[in-house]
């Protein structure tokens, strides 16, 4: 059983181009997503968010939090595809989340889609980063 095995996710680490990469990127997850910097230089950042508690499995948050790591990378295969994770977060208003991304250079894949259990979308942030939104039904 994964619970009794003492793994835990602990972050996720984006690549992206050079310190105004990450400076970019902090902007865009503090002020469009409303993560916390825990702490900023030119080439690293790490920012975190409250974990999502998942009342179906008997799970639920405590006092962690999600973990998001930058790096600005030089390489051009460090930035392709394959290298980074697809994030996903859960929002209580997809609209005005969509609109701060919007204004802030994220860029909505597709239409926001409508299933019986809430609202799906999918966004790229500006430093190509693949972001998946869900809002659950009320």
């Amino acid at each position: 059983m994964l619970a009794s095995s003492g793994i835990r996710f602990g972050r996720a680490l984006l690549m992206v181009r050079g310190a105004e990469g990450v400076a970019q990127s902090v902007n865009f997850y503090q002020n469009a997503l409303g993560m916390q910097v825990v702490r900023h230089t030119d080439d690293w950042a790490e920012l975190a968010c409250p974990v999502a508690s998942n009342a179906a499995s008997g799970m639920s948050t405590d006092s962690s939090n999600f973990r998001l790591s930058i790096k600005a990378v030089e390489s051009e295969a460090q930035l392709s595809v394959g290298y980074s994770p697809f994030l996903s977060f859960d929002v209580d208003d997809m609209d005005s989340i969509i609109a701060r991304c919007a204004q802030l250079g994220g860029k909505i894949d597709g239409p926001i889609q409508y299933p019986a259990h809430g609202k799906v979308a999918t966004l790229r942030a500006p430093d190509g980063q693949m972001i998946g939104l869900y809002e659950p039904a009320i």
